[in-house]
C-alpha cells in the first residue's frame, strides 16, 4: 500500500477540523473557560472529545495545506465552536448581572472577591448567584448536553461549508437581548424591594433631617435585601432552566442557518 502525501493530509484533516471546532467551544464554555482550568486539561479534553467524534463524522473534501482555503476553514471551524460556548457563557453572566444588581441596591458593592471564574474582582453576591447557576447548569444535565450540541454540529454544519455571515454574528449579539432580560427577571424581586426601602429612607430623610437616616439605613437595606434573597433565590432555577432553554434552541438554529448559507 503506497501512503502518498494527499492521504497523510486527509487523515491528518479528519481529526484536525473537529478539533478545532471543538476547541473553540471548550475555550468559552461555561466552567471549561474559568483560569483556574489548567490549559492541559482543556487540551486533554479537546483532544478526547475528537478522538471519540472524528470517527463518526461524514468525511469532509481534503484541502490543500497552507493554501486560502485551508486558512479560512481553519477560522471558520474555531468562531463555530467559540459561538457555541459564548451562547451558553451570556446565560451565566446574567446572573452575575443579576447579582451585582442586588449587591449594589444592598450597599455591598464595596464587597468585591477576587472571582476565580473570571481572574478579576467582582461583587460577592454576583459570584455568589454565578456559582449557583454553574451548579444548577451541572444538575441539569448541562455538560452532556453540550456535548450532544457540539455532535448536532457537525451533523447540521460539517467541516467545509459557509463561513458565518454578518447575518448570524448580529443574531448571536441580539441573543443577548434576551440574557440581559433574563438577569433583570433573576434581580427584580429583590431590587423592587430594596428600592422601596431606599425610597422610605429617603423620605424619612426629609421629614426628620436631623435623623441620620444613613446609620440606620445600610443595616436596614443590608437586612431587608438578605430577606429579599431568601424569597427571591428560588426564581433562579426557573429562570435559568428558561434561559438555558432558549440558548440551546438558538445554537441549534444558528447552526442549522449556516448550513443553509
Amino acid at each position: 500500500m503506497t501512503v502518498t502525501d494527499a492521504m497523510l493530509a486527509g487523515w491528518l484533516q479528519m481529526y484536525f477540523w473537529p478539533f478545532l471546532r471543538i476547541g473553540g467551544l471548550v475555550m468559552t464554555a461555561p466552567m471549561l473557560n474559568a483560569p483556574a482550568v489548567s490549559p492541559r486539561i482543556r487540551l486533554m479534553l479537546a483532544l478526547i472529545l475528537t478522538l471519540v467524534m472524528a470517527p463518526m463524522l461524514p468525511p469532509a473534501s481534503p484541502l490543500a495545506l497552507f493554501s486560502a482555503p485551508w486558512w479560512l476553514q481553519i477560522g471558520r471551524e474555531f468562531i463555530i465552536g467559540a459561538a457555541l460556548g459564548f451562547v451558553l457563557q451570556l446565560v451565566m453572566e446574567a446572573t452575575m448581572l443579576a447579582g451585582e444588581m442586588v449587591s449594589y441596591g444592598m450597599g455591598l458593592g464595596f464587597a468585591q472577591l477576587a472571582d476565580p471564574l473570571h481572574g478579576a474582582a467582582a461583587p460577592m453576591l454576583g459570584q455568589f448567584y454565578q456559582i449557583t447557576a454553574l451548579l444548577l447548569f451541572l444538575s441539569f444535565g448541562g455538560l452532556l448536553r453540550l456535548v450532544q450540541l457540539l455532535a448536532d454540529s457537525f451533523q447540521a454544519a460539517p467541516p467545509g461549508s459557509a463561513m458565518p455571515d454578518a447575518v448570524s454574528f448580529q443574531a448571536l449579539a441580539r441573543f443577548g437581548d434576551i440574557c440581559f432580560s433574563g438577569g433583570l427577571r433573576i434581580a427584580l424581586p429583590a431590587v423592587t424591594a430594596l428600592l422601596l426601602v431606599n425610597l422610605g429612607f429617603g423620605v424619612m430623610n426629609r421629614s426628620a433631617p436631623a435623623l441620620n437616616a444613613l446609620s440606620i439605613g445600610f443595616p436596614l437595606s443590608l437586612i431587608v435585601g438578605l430577606i429579599a434573597l431568601h424569597f427571591a433565590l428560588p426564581q433562579l432555577s426557573q429562570v435559568l432552566a428558561d434561559l438555558l432553554e432558549q440558548a440551546w434552541s438558538f445554537a441549534a438554529s444558528w447552526i442549522g442557518d449556516l448550513h443553509r448559507i
